[in-house]
């Protein structure tokens, strides 16, 4: 199991794979929370592919783990991780998620894989066509346990985990896990024991959190002065909605920045070409809705700016926790407007951390100025 973590890039293991892995093997419920970029989908990945090579499929092709996950690219993130460590070994695994065709995932479907990683809507739909028979899991993983069983998800997760045999092992994963969420999750898990991490501070320690106060109005010159008057590589930018990330990244690009965005009105395959794209260093600048605060795992990201505050804390602390990964340092800037200050206090309170309301760039500063569109050309 070492060996496996160390060809991987795990110099050794972290404290969440220390703690729980041991006790996955040995077929136990878990519940953990742990912080942002801890390393917990390998926490629960490298023990679930040993205890499948172990048992063996007998030449069943119906999944024997499901993970359920939020959104597509939180999907896609974890189905990558069962393939890397699964490398080399007859372990086959899914992605199956809405926002493209059936037709690809029917086919890995009839293929037979031993993991399947689904949002709860997609594989849904797979159950209610008949594509997919869930009927023989022996592992239920719930990542991000704390969207899952939300409201919102409630209604499908609860029809998902009924077809699901009751003699199966069950964990559940999450940066923050509350009091209603365990109310919740202790339905389904059985005699779970209950893993913490860093649960005094939730973000991960090498992030720089800073919060500028500023008008609404304010936030478009004030964000194009952060990004050409200081030194930032790679820049995710976060709003509350689709249609502000639009205009957002559609103003960064009048003002010659090399900007994209990505949100649920954006097809997924451009979204994976676009993140493929970030990735490589194609363009400097993302602005995202919350759809990437989960699952996006791009080390590269120097600097994320809160656009808008999120509603919840926890939401804050997924945002910044995709900047300062992999044992980087990152910054977290936050705008604050009038309207918003009241989410600070809250934000205070999880984190554990007072943030400096007097934040001013660094480095040569570019005075305030309005967004100047290039002129087009008539004729």
């Amino acid at each position: 199991m070492l060996v496996l973590l160390e060809q991987n890039e795990y110099a050794e293991p972290t404290e969440i794979q220390q703690k729980t892995i041991p006790l996955i093997l040995a077929g136990q419920d878990i519940m953990a929370s742990a912080q942002t970029g801890s390393g917990k989908t390998a926490a629960f990945a490298v023990p679930v592919i040993e205890n499948l090579l172990r048992t063996g499929h007998n030449g069943v092709k119906n999944p024997r783990c499901l993970v359920l996950a939020p959104t597509r690219e939180l999907a896609l993130q974890v189905q990558s991780q069962f393939q890397r460590f699964s490398k080399n070994s007859r372990i086959r695994s899914a992605a199956i998620y809405g926002g493209t065709g059936y037709g690809q995932q029917i086919k890995d479907l009839r293929r037979g894989v031993d993991v399947v990683v689904a949002t709860p809507g997609r594989l849904f739909d797979h159950m209610e066509q008949g594509s997919i028979d869930i009927s023989m899991v022996e592992v239920l993983i719930l990542d991000e346990a704390d969207r899952m069983l939300d409201m919102g998800f409630m209604p499908q997760v609860r029809k998902i985990i009924s077809r699901i045999s009751s003699d199966r092992q069950t964990l559940m994963f999450s940066a923050t896990i509350d009091r209603r969420v365990e109310d919740i999750a202790r339905q389904y898990l059985r005699n779970p024991a209950t893993i913490r991490v860093n649960t005094k501070q939730l973000e991960p320690q090498d992030i720089e959190q800073r919060i500028i106060h500023v008008s609404e109005m304010g936030k478009d010159a004030m964000l194009l002065e952060l990004i050409q008057g200081t030194e930032m590589e790679s820049v995710l930018i976060f709003t509350r909605t689709r249609r502000k990330a639009s205009k957002v990244r559609s103003r960064l690009r009048a003002s010659n920045v090399s900007a994209e965005e990505i949100h649920s009105d954006i097809s997924q395959n451009q979204r994976e070409r676009t993140l493929k794209r970030y990735r490589n260093g194609e363009f400097s600048v993302l602005v995202a809705t919350d759809i990437a605060a989960r699952g996006l795992d791009i080390p590269s990201i120097t600097h994320v700016v809160n656009y808008d505050l999120p509603d919840s804390a926890a939401d804050y602390v997924h945002r910044i926790g995709r900047t300062g990964r992999a044992g980087r340092s990152g910054v977290a800037l936050s705008f604050v407007s009038e309207e918003q200050r009241y989410l600070i206090r809250d934000i205070e309170r999880v984190t554990g951390r007072q943030l400096d309301p007097d934040y001013k760039p660094k480095g040569k500063v570019v005075t305030k100025r309005r967004f100047k569109p290039r002129r087009r050309r008539v004729g």
